[in-house]
């Protein structure tokens, strides 16, 4: 009898150790959406350069606007730059040109066979070394959203995804985009890898009076340095 009491003594023991730790009870992440976007920014402004793939859609075909781009940033709270490809609609002329961007001066390649300089204010469009800039780019846009909460983990490929969704003002996207009327809301989902590395933003909302539109930023080879220079 004594014998048989150790035993189911020590089954029960088993038992409780086994229940504690259990795959049931999975750590729950304690990170805040808002230190989780925080560290994002840190992770991107510290990468010194980003590749970029913009895309968009639902976006009205009269409309003036940037539409996509690919390229690589050069990130830098003074002088941030980008070189690749941007496609926009241009007072009226829809087509795809080379850019540089270094700072305010901005080098374009448009039905011409060299770069030349280009006056983007001038041309309504928005300049790619903003997205670069740690104070009012790409990054700015994480720790500026408004009500982040964190979703599901998807698929992207080969990599998962933590999403979060929040806010941006219009103000925001105006400045960055040269989009919208500067006062209406958007919807932001993020989707972040391990190591707080931003890889996808969809941005929805009224980039053009009328419509709702959905841009797409897809972020990769952080820190794959790229030369960008004045032509």
């Amino acid at each position: 009898m004594r014998r048989r009491a150790l035993l189911a003594s020590s089954v029960t023991v088993a038992a409780v150790l086994l229940t504690g730790c259990s795959g049931s009870d999975e750590p729950v992440a304690t990170t805040s959406p808002k230190d989780a976007l925080a560290a994002a920014k840190k992770t991107f402004d510290e990468a010194k350069f980003v590749g970029l793939t913009l895309s968009s859609k639902d976006v009205p075909q009269t409309e003036n606007g940037v539409t996509g781009a690919v390229g690589t940033g050069a990130i830098s709270a003074t002088e941030p730059k980008f070189k690749g490809s941007v496609t926009a609609t241009i007072k009226g002329v829809s087509g795809s040109a080379e850019v540089i961007t270094i700072g305010d001066e901005a080098f374009m390649k448009f039905f011409t066979p060299t770069y030349n300089p280009a006056d983007l204010a001038d041309l309504g469009a928005p300049n790619p070394s903003n997205f670069f800039s740690p104070d009012k780019g790409i990054s700015s846009l994480l720790v500026q959203t408004g009500s982040p909460v964190a979703g599901d983990k998807v698929r992207d490929g080969a990599v998962v995804l933590q999403q979060y969704t929040g806010t941006l003002p219009g103000a925001r996207i105006k400045e960055l985009l040269n989009l919208g009327d500067g006062t209406s809301e958007f919807q932001v989902t993020y989707g972040i890898a391990d190591g707080n590395k931003l890889q996808l933003a969809t941005v929805t909302g009224p980039f053009f009076a009328g419509a709702t539109s959905t841009y797409t930023l897809r972020l990769k080879d952080y820190g794959t340095a790229v030369a960008i220079t004045r032509p």
